[in-house]
């Protein structure tokens, strides 16, 4: 395989990731489900339950919400609903990943194209845009209400390359969580992990072509 260098230097667009990627927002997204729990039922404080929210859809999110709380009488939709209610009640919570913006606004200045590829809902994505400014960098938007299969489905990103007029290995994805690294490697796309969010031997074995601890890597 080639050098990072060279697969950067010859891609034609970086498709990202949204959480864990561009903002640190994984603990805000986590007090939305704890809260959201908390409202349904037991509040969720077990860590590996919590854990296996990371990374996950919306959708995933609330059907995982409706077994562990089968007495509960809200629809998929509400729930998901709520919990982005929650998530943007807390989001003066969220910072940027360091690294991230400065390296977004160069690579597009080198001419490349950018697609977002988020699990994460329209509005989720829209405050994130309006509040940190990525809205200028970015050529196509992909959230959780454009897709029908989520990560790590290829779709998201097969559908974020089509937009951008591109084939899948003509693009580079950006992840954080295992299901999106499965999900760029099934659509065809080389794959860079950042580990943010999950440990290098899980990253790895998702099947990342490379893995960094930081966009100063890049």
């Amino acid at each position: 395989m080639s050098s990072l260098s060279e697969i950067l230097g010859n891609a034609r667009a970086i498709l990202f990731d949204m959480d864990g990627v561009l903002i640190d927002s994984e603990p805000v997204h986590e007090k939305a489900i704890v809260a959201l729990s908390g409202e349904l039922g037991e509040e969720i404080t077990d860590h590996d339950t919590l854990f296996s929210f990371k990374g996950a859809p919306e959708k995933t999110m609330a059907a995982r919400l409706m077994e562990i709380y089968p007495d509960q009488t809200a629809t998929a939709e509400e729930l998901v609903h709520r919990k982005v209610d929650l998530y943007a009640k807390l989001f003066h919570h969220v910072t940027l990943i360091p690294g991230a913006k400065e390296f977004v606004e160069k690579s597009y200045a080198a001419g490349r194209k950018h697609g977002l590829t988020t699990s994460a809902s329209r509005s989720t994505q829209e405050l994130t845009f309006e509040t940190f400014g990525f809205g200028p960098f970015f050529d196509a938007i992909i959230t959780g209400e454009d897709i029908v299969k989520g990560k790590p489905d290829p779709e998201p990103y097969l559908i974020t390359a089509a937009r951008l007029g591109l084939k899948p290995e003509e693009c580079i994805v950006i992840e954080d969580s295992i299901n999106g690294v499965r999900s760029g490697k099934a659509a065809g796309c080389t794959t860079i992990a950042l580990t943010t969010t999950f440990p290098v031997e899980d990253l790895k074995a998702a099947g990342a072509d490379f893995i960094i601890d930081s966009f100063s890597e890049l």
